[in-house]
């Protein structure tokens, strides 16, 4: 292949926690996948960016969780973290994964969830206001659309969410290379006061939803109830906020595709899968070695770590034509945002419905306009993309000459 010029990325050492490549990764992903697909960068990690191999990544057996949980344990040292890490079902191999994601499937099955999607519609409506002329992306939709979907399938009060919310955030930077002492201590303290609060709606109150289903079964314990119960408020709530974020930032730099859009709002399903291509909310997800692997002509060893760079792989031109060109009529998509193979994200199918109504109810708005794009912060996260906060001013009514 030929070698092009990409970012001075030390081919060597590929940082997913570097500044700059937190900036941006699509530079560095495309020197990746064209350059060294299977690299060993940072700490020794293995990084996988093509499609084919993170798909095959994602999906193989012979890649287990154990490694990670225990990776991330130490990163966080004892407490209230590693505690419910250790239970979570995104790090548990079989059989405790199976027994875990069955019991929360049927909850998350396309013909349980269309009751929700008139809700979701009138949820959105509420939070996107025509007649205001501006709106934080974030923080007005993104996140309470998210949270409050997700709290209502999980059964929790809706007057806590923003509670849960504060917890969340507090509890997010733990789960990362980049995280440091400082943010590993406000993590502990927080995933004890969500523990806290959780136990209280176990032992004290009347669970419902979800949570009621759980609390139900015979064989899950408190500790694991609590770990699944944290997991469905963070993977539910943060990917999809970030991604509505990350998709209101692609169609504002490429207007045309906005104006399509409110042309032709029958193509916004399309579109989301365009926008979670494009720049995916997950970037990556690791694995472990359980034995040797033979990958893209190099071999891994057995307990070595493996990256699945799913942003990556979305940008791939072997399986993408122009994969730098976001094109909302492009079909047969299939990003892998949510995953592969028996991991592939149970809500991905609620996340989508959410994504659609946002995206629906956005693109009717005239005249977008992000006033500071350079003042936009990323949350600081190699697995996780997207902003802290996304202002959006657009026209009104009385606004129009």
């Amino acid at each position: 292949m030929t070698q092009l010029a990409g970012p001075p990325l030390p081919v060597a050492c590929f940082d997913p926690s570097a500044a700059e490549v937190q900036r941006d990764p699509y530079p560095y992903y495309d020197w990746l996948v064209r350059n060294d697909p299977v690299h060993r960068g940072v700490n020794g990690i293995w990084f996988v960016s093509r499609y084919d191999d993170v798909r095959a990544v994602l999906g193989e057996d012979r890649l287990v969780r154990q490694g990670i949980r225990d990776f991330w344990s130490q990163l966080v040292g004892p407490g209230p973290l590693s505690g419910i890490l250790s239970r979570t079902v995104l790090f548990q191999d079989e059989p405790d994964h199976t027994r875990l994601r069955t019991l929360i499937m049927p909850a998350f099955a396309p013909r349980a969830l269309r009751v929700l999607e008139t809700e979701i519609d009138g949820l959105v409506a509420g939070l996107v206001d025509p007649s205001r002329g501006e709106l934080d992306v974030i923080n007005d939709l993104a996140y309470p659309l998210a949270l409050g979907v997700i709290s209502r399938v999980l059964g929790l009060p809706a007057q806590d969410r923003d509670r849960l919310r504060a917890w969340s955030l507090r509890i997010g930077p733990t789960l990362d290379l980049a995280t440091g002492p400082a943010e590993i201590a406000d993590g502990q303290q927080a995933m004890a006061e969500l523990t806290a609060y959780l136990t209280d709606l176990i032992e004290h109150g009347t669970p419902t939803g979800l949570l009621g289903i759980l609390c139900a079964d015979g064989e899950t314990t408190r500790e694991e109830i609590i770990a699944m119960v944290v997991t469905l408020i963070f993977a539910g709530h943060e990917t999809v906020t970030n991604q509505i974020g990350n998709g209101v930032l692609a169609l504002a730099a490429h207007p045309e595709q906005l104006d399509l859009l409110r042309a032709r709002p029958d193509l916004v399903p399309g579109a989301v899968e365009e926008i979670l291509r494009f720049d995916s909310s997950v970037q990556s997800n690791s694995r472990q070695l359980a034995e040797d692997l033979e990958l893209g002509g190099k071999t891994v060893r057995q307990g070595e770590l493996v990256v699945a760079l799913m942003g990556a792989a979305n940008r791939d031109p072997a399986r993408f034509a122009e994969p730098g060109r976001f094109d909302v009529t492009r079909t047969g998509v299939h990003p892998l945002s949510f995953g592969s193979g028996m991991r592939h994200c149970v809500g991905a199918v609620l996340a989508r419905f959410e994504l659609v109504a946002a995206f629906r109810a956005l693109v009717r708005l005239p005249g977008w306009r992000v006033p500071d794009p350079g003042a936009l912060k990323y949350q600081r996260s190699t697995m996780f993309r997207g902003v802290l906060s996304l202002p959006l001013a657009f026209e009104t009514p009385r606004s129009k000459p």
